[in-house]
């Protein structure tokens, strides 16, 4: 396992997202959410696998409170790095008061309920309002947060590319989490990906297979993800020729980024993390193909690569 020093942390090239401990989630789930005893044992077989940072938000149901449970049963057997997130109300966007006790109050029942004293990372979770509306209250809040010990690095997890715009000159903006897969490669297309590392970003990319879409039988979907039924049959022929399963194609893709510190995936089995681990130590996307596969997918439609807005 290989890890990035971003202060007086080291963040793990993998980091476990535990959204399947505490919500029904992800396209391609159909276990649900394990039971408590597998859930510390996932929790388990990851730290010792070198897993050293764990991803959480309030919104992800009882995902929270299974952390903090976990930590209270192993103690200081595991050093493990917690990111969790809070949410903003647009109707306080132009409050910056009102902003504050909504955020406050989450990160402080975040801390109660993960049973820590400090968050080490903490993100803004941000959604479709505009990211300009957010900017202007955003960078005080989280020098509040800091001020008053409750988190020690801030950030945001952003929802569309365009909002690493307004992040990169913010020196309290530290952290950031973006989508970013085979599919989506707006980030790379912008050059926005290349600035965050310019600027020395602590960078988390979620959504490396898409919710699970990646996986899907093309001839069985429905929706909004039926759109990208040829995308995956192309997908699965370019895996083919690498002489790698999708898995892998997939993983490497995201992985060998030079800008990426750290691949949040998600798993509801400690098989499901292995193979991740596994993953991690496999071959490299050979050359001459990955010139194919950013012409293949250059303009994917948004809708495709945005989950938040898939229809069934």
């Amino acid at each position: 396992m290989k890890y990035r020093v971003f202060r007086d942390y080291r963040f793990s090239q993998l980091t476990l997202g535990t959204v399947q401990l505490g919500l029904n989630y992800g396209i391609s789930n159909s276990e649900g959410i394990p039971d408590q005893e597998e859930r510390f044992r996932m929790l388990d077989f990851a730290a010792r696998t070198g897993i050293n940072t764990l991803d959480t938000a309030r919104q992800y149901g009882f995902s929270e409170r299974v952390l903090g449970d976990f930590l209270e049963k192993t103690g200081d057997r595991y050093a493990l790095n917690l990111v969790s997130k809070f949410k903003i109300s647009p109707a306080h966007f132009g409050n910056l008061e009102r902003a504050w006790n909504e955020v406050h109050q989450s990160v402080t029942e975040s801390l109660l309920t993960l049973k820590i004293n400090q968050l080490p990372v903490c993100l803004l979770h941000k959604g479709m309002e505009e990211m300009r509306d957010v900017i202007g209250i955003l960078p005080p809040i989280l020098s509040r947060l800091k001020e008053e010990g409750l988190i020690d690095i801030g950030g945001v997890s952003v929802f569309r590319p365009e909002d690493v715009e307004y992040i990169l000159d913010e020196d309290l903006i530290e952290a950031t989490q973006i989508p970013l897969n085979i599919f989506d490669q707006r980030l790379l297309k912008t050059g926005l990906l290349h600035q965050l590392r310019a600027q020395s970003k602590l960078v988390f990319a979620r959504s490396v297979f898409l919710q699970g879409l990646f996986f899907m039988n093309p001839g069985q979907l429905n929706g909004t993800p039926k759109k990208a039924e040829h995308l995956l049959i192309a997908l699965q022929n370019l895996a083919e020729r690498a002489r790698m399963s999708v898995a892998q194609l997939a993983f490497s893709f995201v992985r060998d980024l030079p800008a990426v510190d750290s691949v949040v995936f998600g798993a509801v089995n400690q098989r499901q993390i292995q193979q991740n681990t596994e993953l991690l130590a496999g071959p490299p996307i050979p050359s001459d193909l990955l010139a194919e596969i950013q012409d293949v997918f250059d303009s994917v439609e948004e809708e495709i690569i945005t989950p938040a807005v898939w229809k069934s």
